[in-house]
């Protein structure tokens, strides 16, 4: 006599479950190294909360081994974000810190409305701005903006295609140059502020979507970990890392001294890709604040971009002063 047909629920339960073991098996090595996998370990966790909706489906249906199944994924589920928020603690800005409000966009080199966005981004009354994707059309339309008056210190690497970059801020630029990190530039900003130096580097690393641009990837993440060990004081990196907090390349550059700032004040996804798309939410957390654990984080928020594909992001730093400990006088760009 034949097995019955499952019925419907049950059906859909092991589809989730098929799902789940694919996304979570783009842990193992050496598959984690593939694009694909890469791909597959963005979107594990939004995979696996699907596995607390089977355990309910499994326990009505009396299904105890799609249930044991399902429980599985949802603690692989519950320990990813355990382990993703239990190791980094807030730190609110202090008294006597200096406040600096920090705006990182990718701007998307195609977009039609650069100058309405220039707009936007002064709206945001931020000491800094780093935006991304500067080519030198999009460089053409800043220069007549308002962004670029409303700063006096600006630099600029403009490219063709996606890795231009320009930074702008209210503090003094004592240096700057375009790192090579691991084949893509990336800007690099020395800042003088009241309470000392500021490191500020604009990133936008490669998107793995081949093998070989994985292997540049990873390599980036290394080369900005590297970069942090090597620089003395305060550091922010902002910008499109297209990578999110499950990518073992991004934790491993968190293992040193640096940290996301989500981690430390986010709420939600904090996804910032796709925006403005037809049929998709936005999935992805890609674009991140990064700072040397000597920085405090007050706040972190998303805003839409007009034209972009990426959500800018806005967050409040504090900067201890380093000058007066150092016996040296704190007055305005006393470092310079």
């Amino acid at each position: 006599m034949s097995r019955r047909a499952r019925p419907a629920p049950a059906r859909i339960g092991w589809a989730v479950i098929a799902a789940c073991a694919a996304v979570t098996s783009a842990r193992v090595w050496p598959l984690r190294l593939l694009p694909l996998a890469i791909g597959a370990r963005a979107v594990e966790r939004r995979v696996l909360v699907a596995a607390y909706l089977v355990v309910a489906l499994a326990l009505a249906t009396r299904r105890r081994g799609l249930a044991a199944l399902a429980a599985v994924f949802a603690v692989v589920h519950l320990v990813s974000r355990v382990r993703s928020r239990g190791s980094r603690s807030p730190r609110p800005i202090r008294e006597d810190s200096l406040r600096v409000r920090l705006v990182t966009a990718n701007v998307l080199c195609t977009n039609p409305d650069v100058a309405r966005l220039a707009d936007d981004l002064v709206a945001e009354d931020a000491d800094i701005v780093m935006v991304q994707e500067v080519t030198p059309e999009v460089l053409a339309v800043l220069r007549t903006s308002r962004l670029w008056s409303a700063y006096r210190h600006h630099r600029v690497a403009e490219r063709p295609g996606y890795h231009g970059a320009a930074t702008f801020s209210r503090f003094p630029v004592v240096a700057h140059e375009v790192l090579d990190v691991a084949g893509s530039p990336m800007l690099r900003t020395d800042l003088a502020t009241p309470h000392g130096p500021l490191l500020a580097v604009n990133v936008h690393t490669v998107a793995p979507l081949t093998l070989g641009q994985a292997r540049r990837w990873q390599r980036q993440m290394d080369g900005l970990a590297a970069l942090a060990r090597c620089a003395d004081g305060a550091i922010v990196m902002a910008g499109d890392f297209n990578a999110t907090g499950d990518h073992r390349p991004f934790r491993r550059m968190l293992r040193g001294r640096l940290r996301d700032a989500f981690d430390a004040v986010g709420r939600g996804s904090g996804a910032t890709w796709p925006i403005g798309h037809r049929l998709l939410p936005p999935l992805l957390r890609l674009d991140h604040v990064v700072v040397s654990d000597d920085v405090e984080v007050g706040a972190l928020s998303t805003a839409t971009s007009v034209g972009s594909d990426h959500a800018r992001l806005v967050a409040e730093l504090g900067i201890r002063n380093r000058l007066r400990s150092k016996g040296q006088p704190s007055g305005p760009f006393s470092a310079v």
